[in-house]
């Protein structure tokens, strides 16, 4: 995704760890952000009138934004928006990203953008989720190192990566991206904690190998095979095999395993 230029719609720049998110890799240089004085003051205006800000740090915050990128504000011609072919309130956005020439609209308003609106302009409507899944999907460590120093800046509201993951996932934010960041994150030290569990504790499986079963998890290792199976309905949420570390953990699952690991650390 090199150079890929992207206008934030005001609805993703409006929540505020969203808006961190997709500036924080916006500022790491994973791709170009893009946005109108229509957009950004939308987003603003709204932080104002749902009370989340007061009107002066609101005016803070966009004068943060636009010295952070001073590359990112687009001036979209006069009777541009008129020619777009999307939703009436929506056309002023198509506008900014015809006028900066950018590859893709951010957005949760997908159904204002159909594709035969944004066909004649080469341009292609993403979720924030899918659009920094796929951030995430070409730039895997970088985007690790974004969100570390995200939670880093927060000073009153303190988080770690895992809470912050746990938050997009609970509130269905960007979720997706989240479990695939959080997999990534954190699915090395599972396989480690499991491992030392069933060492531990582990007995004779009746299918060969070892397993340890409690309330919500059964471990089960034979050879270089590794399995976690969930009590609940995912069934199988990891595997190791052939070196290869598959499945999807929820924050959930992670915070089980940290508190085993320290269970685990206070019986060595």
């Amino acid at each position: 995704m090199d150079n890929v230029g992207a206008v934030l719609d005001a609805c993703v720049l409006f929540p505020m760890y969203l808006r961190d998110t997709l500036l924080s890799t916006a500022e790491a240089g994973l791709y170009l952000p893009y946005w109108s004085h229509k957009i950004l003051d939308e987003a603003v205006g709204n932080i104002v009138s749902t009370g989340k800000m007061s009107a002066e740090k609101a005016m803070k915050l966009e004068e943060i934004i636009k010295k952070a990128f001073p590359g990112a504000m687009v001036e979209v011609p006069v009777g541009l928006a008129d020619v777009m072919a999307n939703h009436p309130k929506d056309r002023h956005v198509l506008a900014a990203a015809v006028a900066a020439k950018a590859d893709v609209i951010v957005t949760d308003n997908l159904k204002d953008f159909p594709p035969k609106a944004l066909a004649p302009w080469n341009i292609k409507v993403q979720s924030p989720d899918d659009f920094l899944s796929d951030l995430f999907d070409e730039y895997p460590d970088e985007v690790a190192q974004v969100i570390q120093r995200q939670v880093n800046k927060y000073k009153k509201t303190k988080k770690d990566v895992l809470e912050l993951l746990d938050f997009y996932v609970k509130n269905n934010v960007i979720s997706t991206f989240a479990s695939h960041l959080l997999f990534y994150q954190y699915s090395e030290e599972v396989v480690k904690t499991v491992k030392k569990a069933l060492n531990k504790c582990g007995r004779s499986a009746p299918e060969g190998g070892q397993f340890l079963e409690g309330e919500k998890y059964r471990l089960w290792q034979q050879g270089q095979t590794l399995t976690v199976i969930a009590k609940d309905s995912r069934g199988e949420i990891l595997r190791v095999q052939d070196s290869e570390i598959m499945g999807e953990l929820s924050p959930a699952d992670v915070k089980a395993f940290q508190a085993f690991q320290k269970f685990a650390l206070i019986l060595d």
